[in-house]
């Protein structure tokens, strides 16, 4: 009885306060949340610009390896056309096997 006595009290009490002070509570609530989301959304900002740097430098990295694999792409098939020249068999015949550049 003694708990549920105190249960009751305490939520008349907080309805009383509620009714004499809740517009006071609100506004200082409202007040002290606008300052927060302020600095949340500038720090959502500063994400969003950090990120897009980034992003922009990956994008950059990425292009020039882009470049690198493709004259590495060259390169190597560059050398294993002539390898497969160096090692192809003199036909049956008695041909000699064609030459690059010459």
């Amino acid at each position: 009885m003694r708990t549920t006595g105190a249960f009751v009290l305490g939520a008349i009490m907080g309805a009383a306060v509620m009714w004499l002070w809740g517009r006071e509570m609100e506004e200082f609530v409202e007040e002290k949340a606008r300052g927060v989301r302020t600095k949340a959304a500038e720090g959502v900002r500063a994400v969003e610009e950090t990120a897009g740097k980034v992003l922009a430098r990956g994008g950059e990295a990425l292009r020039r390896v882009d470049d690198f694999l493709q004259d590495t792409k060259e390169h190597v098939s560059g050398a294993l056309r002539a390898g497969q020249e160096a090692i192809r068999p003199v036909s049956a015949v008695g041909e000699t096997r064609p030459r690059d550049g010459g």
